[in-house]
């Protein structure tokens, strides 16, 4: 895929890399008990500095390999989150979609500007006919943010996602369409 940087009224979204490795360690440090029920993988790959590095430099590989990957939120020159493009099915083509913003920038309408702007990316740039996500039904601030952003409710499934404390739980499946943003 190709390198992208998305402007909005407040962010600015654009790939992760192995130059961001230390802001996107404390992001994730700072947040990590609220991060390991939804993103166990990124909590576990980002335990150091060293292996914050490694992982953003495999990221950066799958972006170049159109296989998706993260995009920070940025807030003039804070990280405050990021989205992810991942699950990509060219064949259709859809992907799923997966963000977190940080505490202290929670509900500030920070994370449904920055998915409205993904959204846009994956429709008119990307030409994806569908983009899904997939929310831990307790979650409701993700759950609200989904439904905020347009998104329409597919499925409930029991049991389908194990959390980083190994527990499984149900998820919300939620999809968009192109005419639908």
């Amino acid at each position: 895929m190709q390198r992208i940087h998305l402007t909005t009224k407040r962010l600015r979204l654009f790939p992760l890399d192995v130059q961001h490795k230390d802001a996107y360690y404390l992001l994730i440090f700072e947040n990590k008990e609220e991060l390991k029920e939804s993103f166990p993988i990124t909590v576990l790959n980002t335990t150091t500095p060293a292996k914050t590095r490694i992982y953003l430099k495999n990221l950066q590989e799958n972006w170049l390999q159109d296989k998706g990957g993260k995009l920070g939120i940025w807030l003039d020159t804070t990280l405050i989150g990021m989205i992810m493009i991942k699950n990509i099915d060219w064949s259709i083509p859809k992907c799923e979609l997966g963000y977190f913003v940080g505490a202290a920038f929670s509900r500030k309408g920070y994370a449904t500007e920055a998915l409205k702007a993904i959204l846009n990316y994956c429709f008119n740039d990307l030409n994806f006919a569908k983009v899904f996500v997939r929310v831990i039904a307790t979650n409701t601030a993700s759950l609200a943010l989904a439904e905020k952003c347009g998104f329409i409710r597919e499925g409930y499934l029991k049991d389908e996602y194990r959390t980083g404390d190994q527990q499984l739980v149900d998820l919300v499946y939620f999809g968009i369409f192109p005419e639908e943003i």
